[in-house]
């Protein structure tokens, strides 16, 4: 058995023990992500300083509750920036390895995805880097930071919270470790990016590309 197929039977067997739910409970260390340029001066495996890159939460939270949702109906590549527990169905939901492009490059980039909570669920640093973006991942912490152009995203695993431009802002649902990656959904990453995924069934590929105004 060669070590894709292995990397995606452990993909598989650590999801399937995730909790479900778009609701995301604090943990107990009661931290919040300091703003981003606290990151930007330390390397990938830095771990030890992890640490500083918390600050003390007013509210001791990092959740947005199913009371914080909105009616509209949610799309998996579309990030509304809202709590939404009305989800349109995944054009699968079945774990598999899928193809991601970057129109009009040679960019392209194979990789295990997993269908949970209504959302297409990527590894974050891997998408992040094929889209062009600095990602750094803290592993003692589990925080992801991105770093593209002018757009900053900040994740933090067990949390339905992302920071965007170091503003606190809602995930369609919580990133997640696993395989040694942060699983964010693809809205969230392709969206902060300046990108939307699309999906083509003949290919089993997503397709990225660039919102126009």
């Amino acid at each position: 058995m060669n070590k894709e197929k292995i990397g995606l039977i452990v993909v598989l067997l650590l999801a399937s023990f995730i909790p479900n739910g778009v609701v995301v409970h604090a943990d107990d260390d009661k931290h919040e992500y300091k703003e981003h340029k606290e990151y930007k001066d330390h390397d990938d495996d830095d771990d030890e300083h992890d640490e500083e890159y918390y600050d003390e939460d007013e509210e001791g939270e990092e959740t947005y509750y199913f009371q914080d949702a909105v009616s509209e109906k949610g799309s998996w590549n579309i990030w509304t920036r809202t709590v939404v527990t009305d989800k349109e169905v995944l054009p699968f939901t079945n774990s598999q390895k899928v193809t991601l492009k970057v129109e009009g490059t040679n960019k392209e980039l194979n990789f295990s995805v997993i269908p949970k909570d209504g959302e297409f669920f990527v590894p974050g640093k891997t998408v992040a880097q094929v889209l062009g973006a600095k990602a750094t991942f803290y592993k003692e912490s589990k925080i992801l930071a991105i770093q593209y152009q002018d757009n900053e995203l900040l994740f933090r695993a067990g949390t339905n919270v992302v920071y965007d431009n170091n503003v606190k802002t809602p995930s369609p649902a919580q990133a997640f470790y696993v395989n040694e990656e942060l699983y964010v959904p693809i809205s969230t990453i392709t969206n902060g990016l300046g990108y939307i995924a699309e999906w083509q069934e003949s290919n089993q590929t997503f397709v990225c590309q660039p919102i126009t105004n």
